[in-house]
């Protein structure tokens, strides 16, 4: 119980119901105080209409027309009170109330509330017993000349206790409805509370499952589609990203151990033997040894340039570029290793505008995959360099051959890191060429796709989109 009051939602939900409590009772008061504060104007505004009326009827009629009025008036057993008095010596001459209440002594002719006692009566009019009621009334004095040396005071009150005992009832529903929703406030707030936390507390054992190594847990939905759910669905693609670098971490691990160990043995073994021979193997094993080395060095470079390329830092300085003049010298320079392969190297290309980019990351991709071909394109006759305008507006830059190809499910993994398709892993390179041209594509914001298989070879296509300057 401790736990669920010291949660962020049952705070959250303490201070709204304190404050929609609050302004339920500013609300209330509102009402409340427009209806009985007006039903008590009301009722004051009547008093004083009914003394101003019988004050101008005593003054054109005299004490006697008064008093017969108040006689009628009495004798229909309403709400309303009377009391007129002979002053002095003080006698009452008219009326239902007996005897001038105190409260009226001190008002002087001003609205008072006093109590008084009336009479019950039965269906037939028979006096059953008294009850005490509330009201409320004014006095005033009446003269019928100036000169005259006797006075009346009257006394018009009305029978407010209807009306209080509905104000009471109305105080003690808002107190008590105040109340009914404070508590079943405090009973929400813990209820929502209780399951807020059964769910915080899923992404807590989630994160110590992970955090113990459990890489494959994932954060329970529950299946409102709520905030909740939507962020527990962000963090389980995040967990989904991190279990991929991981495993590719791991791969790669594993490569790497593969790749090195297998030249740094080499170079062991060429060493120790190289000491016992003669100053020529000596000689020998030395360049073949930085051979190795640069290879070495070829891959923890390709690593290098890949992660600062994704992390942002090797993109360098982004500026119009045209794909036509980079192929082409591209082209130049792989022409003769193509003969040499037995391969013909076509470019072909047409107006194209220019796109936002490195030239020399551009320049390396096209390297990158240039190798590819070269290396690992079994059977083929044939390389194209094709640079297009995209129909949506910037360019197509795209490298084919004709060789055997690459099987459908392994298209998207050659892309990865130390993914080579020849698991004897005889041919030279370190399985980064592909990878190190997706980092290039994607810090240009260009789509990377492969050619639809229609025929045969293989195709890597990068769609830039239009110069920013365009």
């Amino acid at each position: 119980m401790l736990r669920l009051l010291r949660t962020t939602s049952f705070r959250f939900t303490l201070i709204y119901v304190l404050l929609f409590s609050g302004a339920v009772a500013i609300l209330g008061g509102y009402v409340y105080q427009a209806t009985f504060g007006a039903a008590a104007k009301q009722t004051d505004e009547i008093i004083a209409g009914e003394i101003s009326v019988l004050t101008e009827l005593f003054a054109s009629n005299g004490p006697n027309s008064l008093g017969r009025v108040i006689r009628q008036r009495t004798a229909w057993r309403d709400d309303g009170l009377y009391m007129l008095i002979v002053a002095p010596p003080g006698a009452v001459r008219e009326g239902n109330l007996t005897a001038l209440p105190p409260e009226a002594l001190q008002a002087g002719e001003s609205f008072f509330d006093f109590n008084y006692e009336r009479s019950l009566l039965d269906a037939a009019g028979r006096e059953i017993g008294i009850e005490a009621r509330e009201a409320r009334g004014r006095i005033t004095r009446l003269k019928s000349s100036p000169e005259s040396s006797s006075w009346y005071v009257l006394l018009v009150a009305r029978d407010v206790a209807g009306r209080e005992g509905l104000r009471e009832r109305s105080q003690s529903v808002i107190f008590r409805s105040a109340l009914a929703t404070i508590v079943l406030g405090l009973v929400i707030g813990l209820l929502f509370s209780r399951s807020l936390l059964r769910r915080v507390e899923a992404v807590n054992q989630t994160a110590r499952a992970i955090r113990g190594g459990d890489l494959s847990q994932r954060i329970p939905l529950s299946g409102g589609g709520d905030e909740l759910d939507h962020l527990a669905t962000s963090l389980n693609v995040m967990l989904d990203q991190i279990e991929r670098l991981m495993t590719g971490m791991r791969e790669v691990s594993d490569n790497i151990a593969h790749d090195l160990r297998s030249p740094l043995t080499r170079i062991q073994n060429r060493l120790t033997i190289a000491l016992e021979d003669d100053a020529g193997a000596k000689e020998q094993a030395l360049r073949a040894t930085l051979e190795d080395t640069e290879r070495m060095l070829a891959t923890f470079n390709a690593l290098l340039s890949i992660a600062r390329i994704e992390s942002g830092e090797g993109a360098g300085a982004m500026e119009p570029v045209d794909l036509v003049a980079i192929a082409q010298e591209m082209a130049e320079l792989y022409e003769p290793a193509a003969q040499e392969a037995g391969l013909s190297l076509v470019l072909s290309v047409g107006p194209t505008p220019l796109v936002t980019g490195s030239r020399a990351l551009i320049s390396q991709a096209i390297a990158n995959l240039l190798d590819n071909a070269l290396k690992y394109a079994a059977g083929a006759s044939r390389i194209e360099i094709k640079v297009e305008s995209a129909a949506g507006g910037g360019a197509i830059l795209s490298v084919s051959d004709d060789g055997a190809g690459v099987p459908d499910s392994d298209r998207e993994r050659i892309l990865q890191r130390f993914v080579r398709l020849e698991e004897s892993r005889s041919t030279t390179g370190s399985g980064l060429g592909l990878s190190l041209v997706a980092a290039i594509a994607h810090a240009h914001n260009a789509d990377l796709s492969f050619g639809d298989g229609s025929t045969t070879g293989f195709e890597i296509v990068l769609q830039f989109p239009p110069s920013e300057r365009d």
